[in-house]
């Protein structure tokens, strides 16, 4: 005769939380309490070949950190910079620079040159607390065109509640925060 066994729905419910927590622990999402101490350089080891550890190095104004294959986040000033799992198909020394801290203007880089191209698109979020909340609604993240020297304007998300503008990119570049044509705060 087949017996069934019991097993009590609150230890079912405590492991799949488990299980959850402990498996987004280390994404690109998760908490930025993580320390920043961690390997450097492009030396090429698992660990970071596969985006495991956020080392580099950093300035009150720039943050250089290696992103690897499985993503990762850089934060400098005003600018959080996120790219997802897969959006590189190598590991790349990402520089995040906000120059002056009173402008919401920001230089992103990476090399080699040959990983500024992503498969996914890395999400790009400005802190817009410090912006007018009257221009907040239409607000957008502008890109400047080397070529024709003048800022263009990028699809944007704005979050009122959030005081933030988010845009995706596939590329790096010079960006900034701007509203009606003009750098916002």
């Amino acid at each position: 005769m087949v017996r069934r066994v019991r097993v009590p729905q609150s230890l079912v419910l405590g492991l799949a939380l488990l299980l959850g927590v402990a498996g987004c622990s280390r994404m690109p999402t998760a908490p930025l309490n993580q320390p920043d101490a961690g390997a450097s350089g492009t030396g090429g080891t698992p660990a970071q070949v596969l985006g495991l550890l956020e080392g580099g190095s950093s300035s009150a104004n720039s943050k250089t950190v290696v992103i690897g294959i499985l993503g990762g986040v850089v934060s400098v000033g005003d600018f959080t910079v996120l790219f997802p799992s897969a959006a590189l198909t190598q590991p790349a020394t990402v520089t995040v620079t906000q120059p002056d801290l009173n402008h919401p203007v920001v230089r992103l880089s990476i090399s080699p040159a040959s990983a500024n191209h992503f498969l996914l698109p890395v999400l790009m979020t400005a802190n817009a607390q410090r912006m007018d909340k009257a221009l907040l609604s239409v607000a957008c993240i502008s890109y400047y065109n080397p070529t024709t020297g003048k800022w263009e304007d990028l699809g944007s998300t704005v979050s009122i509640l959030g005081l933030t503008v988010s845009t995706p990119l596939w590329h790096f570049s010079t960006y900034r925060v701007s509203s009606e044509g003009k750098a916002g705060w």
